[in-house]
């Protein structure tokens, strides 16, 4: 009986010390599912009051291993003063034809796009794990390899597709970490995990096996996307 008492002490103090043990990577209690990882692609701005909360959490979240973050840094708040000094015009477009594709009157920060499916603000993790409780878990169609300035493509193309885009994401690995001198965050420093700093798309992939030329010196991710370059995504992998 005493031995009993004793077991159960044990488990009763596992159980109360459980939640911080047991708590998902990145902040989140929806579990992990590596096979088919979530492409988050923020787009932040420094003219942007909400975007630091953001950037921080796509940072946490990046954690996981179901996770690909990457963040755009878009000019859209330039006109009130400031600048962003890691914008570019082309990460302002991108971000506006994903809101055509997803049918939404955006763009607006910050904006986080999942896989090309779904979009939200990021600036709260109930919203973020929303997102993701409405993924598909299945593993993506469209295998991806990495070989010498290649890229190696193949599966089977999903029935509603007759080619998809090959995409190549480069980014800054890691955080990248900046003071603006103006505006709305003036003078308060803002982190950002994977920092792109080009996009390009490469070719369009039509099912079966198929190679791309992709330099990838440091960092990059290449997504295979639904009709054209901001479509829904259908195979990724990251190389750091």
């Amino acid at each position: 009986m005493r031995s009993f008492l004793a077991t159960f002490a044990s488990a009763l103090l596992l159980l109360v010390a459980a939640p911080a043990a047991f708590a998902q990577k990145g902040g989140m209690d929806v579990p992990e599912h590596a096979v088919r990882p979530v492409v988050m692609e923020l787009f932040s701005s420094q003219g942007c009051g909400n975007c630091p909360v953001a950037n921080a959490n796509i940072a946490k979240l990046a954690e996981r291993s179901d996770v690909i973050a990457l963040t755009y840094p878009v000019g859209i708040w330039d006109y009130l003063g400031w600048d962003d000094t890691f914008a570019k015009t082309e990460f302002t477009e991108r971000q506006k034809r994903y809101n055509r594709a997803l049918k939404y009157r955006g763009p607006y920060t910050p904006q986080v796009v999942y896989s090309g499916r779904l979009h939200g603000p990021g600036t709260k993790i109930e919203d973020i794990e929303g997102a993701f409780a409405r993924r598909d878990i299945s593993a993506y169609p469209a295998n991806i390899a990495f070989e010498k300035n290649l890229v190696l493509v193949s599966g089977a193309m999903p029935a509603d597709t007759q080619k998809a885009g090959v995409v190549v994401v480069h980014f800054r690995p890691g955080l990248t970490k900046v003071t603006p001198g103006g505006g709305t965050n003036k003078g308060t420093a803002m982190t950002y995990w994977n920092l792109v700093t080009k996009f390009e798309q490469v070719g369009e992939w039509t099912g079966g096996v198929q190679r791309f030329p992709v330099k990838c010196p440091s960092a990059c991710v290449v997504m295979i996307q639904k009709s054209g370059s901001e479509g829904m995504i259908i195979g990724a992998l990251q190389k750091k």
